[in-house]
This record gives C-alpha cells, sequence and structure tokens, in this order.
C-alpha cells in the first residue's frame, strides 16, 4: 500500500459533490477519470480511489478534511518549542491550512515567541534591536518582517495572521506605496535632500536589495511602482514637509515658531518655576548611608534670566513651595506672574482655574495663596512648553555643570553608563562601612554650597540671549526694575495671606480639632458649637487659630492650643477640673464631662441679641483679678448687663477647658 490514503465511495461522493451512480461510472475500466485499487486497508475485498485523481476543488476539501484531524508530532513539537498552552495546540490543529501554510505559521510563532519573551537579556544581546537582527539573519528575514508579524500578533493572537502576513499594500486596496515605501520617500526627501530622481532610484535600490537580502519566494514579490506615483506622492506632502527640507528656519515659520521678546516684561513680571533632579549622586548627611539624587526648585526670572532663589529638597512638597514663595517675596518682593507647568504652585491652596461647575467648589478652589497674593499664573497653552519657558533652557546650564562634579550619573540610563557613578557609590558603601579616607561622594550641604557658587557665577556671566544684550543677568535684572519699585508686602501681612484654611465642625464644648490632631478652644466658642467655620492658623505659629465670621458684623475669634494636663501632678489636674467645673455651673447644670448641654434660660438670655464679638471680651488677667466680684465693673463703651451674663462673656481664655483625654 503506498503513503497515499486511498478514498472509499462515500468520501469521494463527498468531496465531489457527486452521486454514488456517478461514482461507480466513472469507476468502470476504461475510464481514466478515477484510479481504482481492489486493495483495503482493513483487509476487507471492495474497490478503493486514488484522491489525486480526484478534479482540484474535491482534493482541496480533502486535504482541509486531513489537516483537521492531523495531529503534529511530539518530536516536531519540542523541535519547534510550541507547548506553552492547549488553546494554541488547539489553534494550530483546527488551522485550514496547507502543510506548508502551517510550517510558515510555526515558524513564525517561534520567531515571535523569543521576541516577546525578552530573551535578549538572557542571551546577552546589549539591545533588542541587535538581537532582532541576528534573529532575522539565522531565519533569513527582514527585521521589517519580524516586526510585521510581531504587530500581527499582538492585535489578536491568531495565527492566521502570521500566514496571511505579506510586504507591501494589500491586494485590492488600490494602494501603490505602503508604509515603508512612503517612509523611505519622506527620508530621502526631507532629511538627505535628494531631488525626485534620486529619491526614486534610491527607492528601487532599497526595495530590490530588500527582494535580495530577504530570499523572498516569489509570492512575496516587492512591486516597484512607477516614477510618476514617487513623484506625486512627494509633491502632495504638507508643507512642514517641505518646510523641514530647506532647514530649520523654515520648519520653525512652517510650525508657526513665533520670535518672542521680553523687554516690554519688567523684571519680577513673570517669574519662572520648575523642578529639576540634581545629576549628581549624593548623600544626607544625617544619614550617611542614604545615597540618591536632590530635587532643585528654582525661581528664575524671565526678563534677566537671573535666578531668584532656589532650594534643594528631598521630594519637592507644598510645604517647600510655600516656604520658597515666601522667601521670594521677603528678598525680592511679590511677583506679577508665576509661569509653570501642572505640578508647581497647582490646587486649592494656591488657587487656581475653575475645575468644575460647582460654585461652592469654584470659588474656594479660587480662593488661594497666589489669589490673596494678586500674583498671576501663565495661560493653558503655555504649559508644558520649552520654548516658553527660559527655565528649562537654565536647567541645560546646569546639566552641563553638573558633569563636571563627583557623582555626576546623568539623567537618563544611556549616560548614566558613561559614568562612574555605581562606582562611586559601591566606594560610598565602604566607606561607610570603614569611615576611612574621604567619602567619593557630596554630602547634601556640600552639593548645595557648589549650586550656590554656580548661581553666583551665572548671575555675573554675560549672556547672549535674547534681548540681553550681551550683559548679564543680574544687571539686566536691576536696570529691567519697574519704575515704581517692586512690590512689597510686609511680614505680618505675608504670614496671613500664606496661611493655611480649614473648613471644620466645632465640636460640643466649644472644642476645634485639626487635621493633624491639635485642638483649641475659647469660651465664646461655647455659643457656637455644633457650626461650621472657616479656620485660619499660621504656618509658623501653631499656638492659635482664628475663626473667621460667617455673617457681617461678627468679629474674628482668636482661639488658643489646648494644653495637656500631665497625670503624675494631681495639683494642676485637680486645679484644671475645680475651673471647668465653675464654668459649667456658669453654663448650665453639671452633666457628665464633655456631655452637657448649657441652661435652656442661660441661652435664652445670651443669644437673644446676637453671638458676642470679641471685642466684647476683657483682658483674662483683668477677670481674675475680680472674678471674687459680685457685680460686673463699669465699661463706658459696654452696655449693662447681668451679673450671670457678664460672668459667662469675661471668663479667662482657656478657663475650664484642661485636656482630660486618657
Amino acid at each position: 500500500m503506498s503513503e497515499v490514503s486511498w478514498l472509499t465511495p462515500n468520501q469521494v461522493m463527498e468531496f465531489e459533490g457527486i452521486s454514488r451512480m456517478e461514482v461507480y461510472r466513472r469507476m468502470q475500466p476504461g475510464d481514466v477519470r478515477f484510479l481504482v485499487s481492489k486493495e483495503r486497508e482493513d483487509g476487507k475485498p471492495g474497490r478503493l480511489i486514488n484522491p489525486r485523481s480526484m478534479t482540484p476543488a474535491a482534493q482541496e476539501r480533502w486535504r482541509q478534511s486531513v489537516l483537521r484531524r492531523a495531529v503534529k508530532p511530539t518530536t516536531e513539537r519540542a523541535q519547534l518549542s510550541l507547548l506553552p498552552d492547549t488553546k494554541l495546540d488547539g489553534q494550530i490543529e483546527a488551522l485550514s491550512l496547507s502543510r506548508s501554510e502551517r510550517d510558515v505559521a510555526w515558524r513564525r510563532y517561534r520567531v515571535v515567541e523569543l521576541c516577546l519573551n525578552h530573551n535578549w537579556k538572557a542571551e546577552g544581546y546589549p539591545s533588542k534591536g541587535k538581537f532582532m537582527k541576528d534573529l532575522a539573519e539565522r531565519h533569513q528575514t527582514s527585521t521589517r518582517s519580524i516586526e510585521r508579524w510581531i504587530l500581527a500578533w499582538k492585535q489578536r493572537e491568531n495565527l492566521l495572521d502570521l500566514v496571511a502576513d505579506r510586504p507591501g499594500p494589500a491586494p485590492g486596496t488600490g494602494t501603490l506605496l505602503d508604509a515603508d515605501m512612503r517612509a523611505h520617500l519622506i527620508k530621502c526627501w526631507t532629511i538627505q535632500k535628494l531631488k525626485i530622481v534620486q529619491c526614486y532610484r534610491s527607492l528601487v535600490n532599497y526595495l530590490e536589495a530588500k527582494q535580495n537580502s530577504a530570499g523572498c519566494r516569489v509570492d512575496y514579490f516587492y512591486q516597484i511602482p512607477s516614477r510618476t506615483t514617487c513623484e506625486r506622492f512627494i509633491r502632495s506632502l504638507s508643507e512642514v514637509d517641505h518646510a523641514a527640507r530647506q532647514g530649520a528656519d523654515a520648519l520653525k515659520a512652517a510650525c508657526g515658531h513665533i520670535d518672542r521678546t521680553y523687554r516690554d516684561v519688567p523684571s519680577l513680571g513673570r517669574v519662572d518655576t520648575d523642578e529639576w533632579i540634581v545629576d549628581v549622586f549624593s548623600y544626607d548627611p544625617k544619614h550617611v548611608s542614604k545615597v540618591g539624587r536632590y530635587y532643585l526648585l528654582t525661581f528664575l526670572d524671565e526678563r534677566a534670566r537671573y535666578p531668584l532663589v532656589w532650594s534643594l529638597v528631598e521630594h519637592p512638597n507644598e510645604q517647600d513651595e510655600i516656604d520658597l514663595l515666601c522667601r521670594l517675596i521677603r528678598e525680592f518682593g511679590v511677583p506679577g506672574l508665576i509661569n509653570s507647568d501642572r505640578g508647581r504652585f497647582r490646587g486649592r491652596t494656591f488657587g487656581g482655574r475653575f475645575l468644575n461647575r460647582d460654585r461652592a467648589e469654584m470659588y474656594q478652589e479660587r480662593d488661594g495663596i497666589l489669589d490673596r497674593l494678586s500674583i498671576g499664573r501663565n495661560s493653558p497653552g503655555q504649559e508644558h512648553n520649552p520654548r516658553g519657558n527660559r527655565l528649562e533652557r537654565f536647567h541645560l546650564e546646569l546639566a552641563n555643570w553638573a558633569r563636571t562634579m563627583p557623582g555626576w550619573c546623568g539623567n537618563d540610563t544611556k549616560q548614566k553608563r558613561m559614568t562612574d557613578a555605581d562606582a562611586r557609590v559601591a566606594l560610598h558603601k565602604t566607606w561607610v562601612r570603614t569611615g576611612q579616607g574621604e567619602a567619593p561622594l557630596l554630602s547634601r550641604d556640600q552639593l548645595l554650597e557648589c549650586i550656590n557658587k554656580f548661581m553666583t557665577d551665572f548671575r555675573q556671566l554675560p549672556s547672549e540671549g535674547n534681548d540681553m544684550d550681551g550683559f548679564a543677568p543680574e544687571a539686566v535684572f536691576h536696570r529691567s526694575a519697574p519704575a515704581g519699585g517692586f512690590r512689597r508686602i510686609s511680614d505680618e501681612e505675608l504670614a496671613w495671606k500664606t496661611a493655611a484654611h480649614f473648613d471644620v465642625k466645632i465640636a460640643k464644648g466649644g472644642i476645634i480639632q485639626l487635621r493633624d490632631g491639635k485642638r483649641y478652644s475659647d469660651p465664646q466658642l461655647l455659643l457656637i458649637q455644633g457650626e461650621n467655620r472657616e479656620v485660619v492658623r499660621l504656618r509658623h505659629d501653631h499656638q492659635q487659630i482664628s475663626v473667621l465670621p460667617s455673617a457681617k458684623g461678627e468679629e474674628v475669634i482668636i482661639a488658643q492650643r489646648r494644653t495637656r494636663v500631665g497625670a503624675d501632678d494631681p495639683d494642676e489636674l485637680a486645679r484644671a477640673i475645680a475651673l471647668q467645673q465653675r464654668i459649667r455651673k456658669m453654663t448650665g447644670a453639671m452633666v457628665k464631662p464633655l456631655d452637657y448641654e448649657p441652661g435652656a434660660a442661660f441661652l435664652e438670655e445670651a443669644t437673644k441679641p446676637q453671638a458676642p464679638k470679641a471685642s466684647e471680651a476683657i483682658n483674662p488677667d483683668e477677670f481674675i483679678a475680680a472674678q471674687d466680684s459680685p457685680e460686673p465693673p463699669k465699661y463706658p463703651d459696654f452696655p449693662e448687663i447681668s451679673s450671670m451674663e457678664w460672668q459667662w462673656r469675661h471668663k479667662p481664655r482657656g478657663m475650664g477647658f484642661a485636656d482630660l483625654e486618657d
């Protein structure tokens, strides 16, 4: 029996689509349409038909049925290393392809799998590009083809896409130039600046080299387009592509590049701010084993390219930004506008654009530090625009200077390979462990001293920048100062405008607890307990807070910070409890601590006109001196009140509010 699997008449009926009588008629002696054999594989008598004698359409249907039933040999699967999962096995077995096409699918999938699993690192290749180039040479193909296979597999993970992958445009689409041809023509026209004839010749040579080097078969023939087609495509390129051929100036003009001038901007009128990750490894002097890169937060005058103030921090945060802004205002004055990206000096603390249409949140977001200081912000179109920010080019000067510093590590992995940063870090660890010799890296304080020296020298360095006229930044900064001088404010006003604002609810007992856990109280807060108020606290002074009024005519209430009473001091604890009991007697009945309500009669009498103003309270020392007096003293500016109401309104601050937490 030959290697060909002979078919029964029933199978031929199915593949040919003819009746049984027609099958037996073609099997008659002398009819050459079927090759018939009287031997059967099972030994039973009968006649079989050679499938090669059927029509081409029937042979194709027969071949597909064989492939659907076929199973790859175990040795072949092990050779191809394609046993990752059963899903792929079932997909391969269900392919309606010829044997050669199935082999192509297995081979291409093996190549794709090698590229997707990062095997180039394990095999010691320096980059994935070199690995793919070597892989293409081993399989007699091109890197461009491998990239197409990878893209086709990532889209659907279907092996049929790998078999159907063909270079060039899809048949019947009318496309004469594929993406590879168009990219080659654009490179020849815009970058190499060749003529149209030279571009066409370069494309022909490129396609012929691909055809010969890739070892493509006849069905992968690269069709060379006509010269007219290539010329029509080059003529249809955009104005930007044609301008790129003429040079950088023409490209800037085509892209709408604006020639900016800074003569109309006074000094401190526009201030750029941004952060720069210092390209130098340094260590923390408090923790010498902690090595890393610090952030440099800088304010730069845009008119004079003058570095105003700067700070070196581990991680930029809101408090560092506020401290640097206060330092800028104290040393130079209030800037007119701050030019920053979305990350710096944004958000509810500093104020910003309307981020939603809710009026309550809208006005709350607008009421920030920059709004209270009347400092503007840059427009949205200038964010993330290096051409509109001189500080980006100043960071380039800093990056070039950092190359001369010990511990320079570059700004990316490619530059880091050029440095000895890793070796210095290893030496630093040895120095920390042994303590012998000098430190191979700079400390944070030493790095800041070097940056301060660079800033001082840069201020005196003559500049050929736009509208600098060859003068140093310091000279331009003082010459371009506004006629009336810089706008300045006092330290008290600056502290108030940069204070932190909180929206809190006054708890029972007139206690206010902020987010950091600090608690404040005042006797006047008893009358407004349960209400929501806006509270202001200075950033450098946490001993007291200001409770802002909620209606016109009310005054600000100053609440002092509650001090904790020590559990080991019985005298102080007894005195605090006695004062607290006295206050409760004044306000109403004696109830459980921290769970009481003032007397109804007293509340009705005390709250009848309006809530008392802060200006009506006398000094606590005066109250302590006259607390034994049954009658209230006479004040010309205050109306006459009862003894009980006088004792309530003029009790000492903090009296009876000792913190008795566990």
